[in-house]
């Protein structure tokens, strides 16, 4: 063997610490990776050279640029200098994945480049080639950010820099190790057991809701209760207690327990049929000290995700937002065109959307659909598309990635974590308005459903989603948003600001070309030759699938008078002071008076609504109440006069009625209620947003929000009792003088139950009980919306009700809809009572024949 070390002139080997030059030395596989591309080389320009020693970076590239080589390369220059600078102790090279498969992945893309990387060993330790700085270690959030982490051990390595690729995605499973989940599946007894030990204070928050859950009526997340912080606190050391008995003999316990096992009065719990949630105030990503020590932490980040968000969720610096390594050359990235049908036509509603793409049977591309919640699935399998559950999603997955296209996939609350470029999706869809998954972000929809920070995630859901299909320069597809509360967010010009300037664009394209389409549609209307009535909108799909040269130099022209000079608004001041109060609201060594100032002058700085006034006001209660009980119980006071969905008081009878209805104050209601809307287009959304919901297996809360809806667009003045007053009826209307509906909403019962349970005859009984005591001596009629007309032999009510089942509530949704669009053509500004009237009769929605045309009896 020839000695090439004696031939060497100069045997002291340089050691590169410039990212790009140690790239040029790499011993890469050069048929399978080329040079650096320009932004590429631009960015690790810009950190070797200004941000060496910055704390925190956000990296952001758009999709397919590179970000993974780049936080590769920035490791190893780390790697070269702790060589040089053996003397200090720089700590170990860490780059966090979103899971297993990623972390792969990385490690075969590492070793394409020539860069020496390994995971944590099968004795789940950090290998020593790791400790002693000759290789990158490349693992899973997971296995980083859980209670029992090898990284927190006290004899584990610091940590000199830590990547983490994808960081919004990263954040939530984050988020999630710090949640502490307990489901009736895993831990049925202390599921049990703490249930009742709170079961006063969920009770006071919901007496329906809370029977529902007891008598476990509802089968799934979607209802849901707060425990009070004050029953809650009170009984703190008693679940401590429970929990910590069970928390080592549990999977989903013990990987979390740590984290919160000192801090529960610090923590929301939320309450559902399957599971308790138990969530701090703000997430402790502090307990991971290896995380909030290491000298460099650099967040992998899309261009047009808002970072901002970031600083709650990881604790990333204020400066770091305001300032990201960027290519400041790069401006947007692969073709997307949205369509959004409803505005071709009126009879695009979701529902006939559905039934043309489920139907669908692609050979040459995939069709892919994602829909918030697997409620919204059912009519997609219905026409024949795949629903991608837990259980067959990888299988479906491959089969697109080796181009079997048999049918539309479904994708369930997936807006991330899952790419198909290029053929696997030509056609993505956007089903309705994304849901949160966790029960505490479920609860804080619910309460402040307009909240900046709500409206920030769902527009960054939005966006995350859009990105599925086009993972490159070059890549392109067409974008549906179905759905009539999806297609309201996108339109709205207060929302419109959450989202990215390249967002933004592509979401005006799509508005102006589907107003362009319309007018094909209203001439192929005219064309009695064949059925072709969704011919503009199938032409639309095609000039993007096919290419059409026109379109793609109307797409570039527009994209690319996008002004990127003007950052855009992230809301980083809000979410900076929002941190702020929420660390001061763990801390227990902080003063409470000067808690509550901070607090106060967020809420005159930063909340504009009622509804977030009373939000904060709640969180002061939350923290002043281990201090003063009474305080507290004021400051909550306050904040339910201000938000009726927030916790109720104990001992406070909050009950406002709702005064009769005379007849022409119903015309006027109607007419009101009408101008709200300013456009018949915005009417006719909100009214093909109501009917969707109004259906069996809709969410129960969204079926009650629309059931109150459509009670004022008849014109009637309505009321949500179980909502706002945590006892009676889900919805209340008055109708006329001296007459009053209550209604009971059963929307998530099967179709195919046969009898109305003895808890639910039950609830109707407790409602008719409550408006007796609160409206006494008014008339009323008794409304239960459930697919069965047939009591249980167990159970029966204590007055004359009426049933709303299917083929009722589509009749009144049939009507209703023809009703509102009789609107279509008339000036809202110049109604008329008389014109009003004979619509009312037309579509038989008089008061008088409401019950007869709309309800039957049920069966005793």
């Amino acid at each position: 063997m020839v000695n090439f070390a004696k031939k060497l002139k100069n045997r002291k080997k340089e050691i590169i610490i410039d990212p790009i030059k140690i790239y040029e030395s790499l011993d890469r596989q050069t048929t399978k990776v080329g040079p650096l591309r320009k932004a590429q080389i631009q960015v690790l320009k810009e950190w070797f050279e200004k941000r060496l020693r910055d704390k925190d970076i956000i990296l952001k590239l758009n999709t397919g640029a590179g970000k993974t080589l780049i936080g590769l390369l920035i490791l190893e220059s780390k790697l070269h200098q702790r060589i040089i600078q053996k003397e200090q102790s720089y700590g170990i090279e860490v780059f966090l994945c979103n899971n297993n498969n990623l972390v792969m992945q990385t490690i075969e893309q590492a070793k394409l480049f020539g860069i020496n990387a390994v995971t944590i060993n099968t004795n789940n330790e950090i290998p020593s080639e790791v400790i002693n700085g000759e290789k990158i270690l490349i693992t899973s959030v997971q296995k980083f950010f859980n209670g029992k982490s090898i990284f927190e051990h006290t004899d584990s390595p610091e940590i000199d820099t830590i990547i983490i690729d994808d960081a919004h995605t990263s954040a939530e499973l984050i988020k999630q190790s710090c949640t502490l989940t307990i489901t009736k599946e895993e831990n049925a007894q202390l599921y049990t057991d703490l249930f009742y030990l709170v079961s006063d204070g969920l009770q006071s928050q919901g007496e329906g809701t809370f029977e529902d859950l007891k008598n476990n009526i509802t089968s799934d997340d979607s209802a849901f209760l707060p425990v009070p912080y004050w029953t809650w606190i009170d009984k703190v050391q008693k679940i401590t207690q429970l929990i910590a008995s069970r928390a080592n003999l549990s999977t989903e316990l013990k990987f979390v327990w740590p984290i919160l096992e000192n801090s529960l009065s610090w923590c929301n719990c939320i309450v559902s049929a399957n599971s308790i949630e138990i969530t701090s105030l703000k997430y402790p990503i502090d307990f991971y000290t290896k995380f909030t020590n290491a000298n460099q932490r650099v967040f992998m980040s899309a261009t047009t995700a808002s970072d901002a968000v970031l600083i709650n969720d990881l604790g990333v610096s204020e400066s770091a937002i305001k300032h990201p390594l960027i290519y400041p050359d790069e401006k947007w990235s692969g073709e997307k065109m949205v369509i959004i049908p409803s505005l071709i036509s009126a009879d695009f509603t979701r529902g006939s959307m559905v039934h043309l793409f489920g139907s669908q049977k692609p050979k040459h591309f995939g069709i892919t659909i994602i829909v918030p919640g697997y409620y919204r699935s059912h009519d997609w399998k219905k026409y024949g598309a795949l629903v991608g559950e837990s259980n067959i999603l990888q299988d479906a997955l491959k089969k697109f990635s080796n181009n079997d296209f048999q049918s539309p996939l479904v994708l369930v609350n997936r807006y991330d974590g899952i790419d198909l470029p290029d053929d696997e999706t030509r056609i993505l869809i956007l089903d309705s308005l994304p849901n949160s998954t966790s029960l505490f972000d479920k609860y804080i929809d619910d309460v402040i459903p307009d909240g900046s920070e709500v409206i920030l995630r769902k527009a960054q859901k939005i966006e995350q989603g859009m990105g599925r299909s086009v993972r490159a320069d070059t890549d392109y597809s067409a974008i549906l948003f179905i759905g009539s509360d999806l297609v309201r967010f996108i339109r709205n010009p207060k929302f419109q600001q959450y989202f990215s300037k390249q967002t933004l664009t592509q979401i005006k394209i799509g508005i102006d070309i589907s107003k362009d389409a319309k007018s094909e549609y209203e001439e192929s209307k005219l064309d009695t030759s064949g059925n072709n009535e969704m011919k503009p909108l199938i032409e639309l799909i095609g000039q993007s699938l096919k290419r059409d040269e026109d379109w793609k130099e109307f797409y570039k022209e527009q994209m690319g008078e996008i002004n990127y000079s003007q950052k855009p608004s992230q809301n980083v001041s809000l979410i900076v002071n929002k941190n702020k109060i929420m660390e001061l609201a763990i801390d227990p060594t902080s003063n409470i008076e000067k808690f509550t100032e901070t607090v106060q002058e967020f809420i005159d700085e930063f909340c504009p609504t009622a509804e977030e006034k009373g939000w904060y006001l709640q969180l002061l209660a939350h923290v002043t109440y281990k201090y003063s009980k009474s305080k507290a119980r004021n400051y909550q006071v306050a904040a339910y006069k201000r938000n009726h969905k927030l916790l109720l008081p104990d001992n406070l009878n909050p009950v406002k009625r709702i005064e009769p209805l005379i007849a022409q104050k119903r015309l006027e209601n109607i007419i009101n209620q009408v101008k709200t809307y300013k456009t018949f287009e915005n009417l006719q959304n909100t009214v093909n947003e109501i009917t969707s919901n109004l259906s069996f297996g809709t969410e129960r809360k969204k079926f009650e929000k629309s059931m109150d809806e459509l009670g004022k667009i008849l014109g009637f003045e309505t009321d949500r009792p179980d909502e706002n007053y945590k006892k009676g009826p889900d919805n209340l209307w008055s109708v006329k003088d001296d007459l009053y509906f209550i209604i009971e909403d059963k929307s998530e019962v099967l179709e195919s139950r046969d009898k109305i349970y003895k808890e639910e005859t039950g609830q109707m009984n407790n409602s008719t009980a409550w408006f007796e005591e609160n409206y006494p001596g008014i008339r009323y009629r008794a409304l239960m919306v459930i697919p069965t007309k047939y009591p249980d032999s167990a159970g029966g009510f204590n007055s004359d009700v009426r049933i709303i089942r299917s083929h009722s509530l589509k009749l009144l949704k049939k009507n209703f809809i023809n009703f509102t669009r009789e609107f279509r053509t008339l000036d809202f500004s110049s109604l008329s009572a008389d014109q009003v009237s004979k619509f009312v009769v037309i579509h038989k929605l008089e008061v008088d024949k409401f019950i007869d045309n709309y309800s039957e009896k049920y069966y005793r």
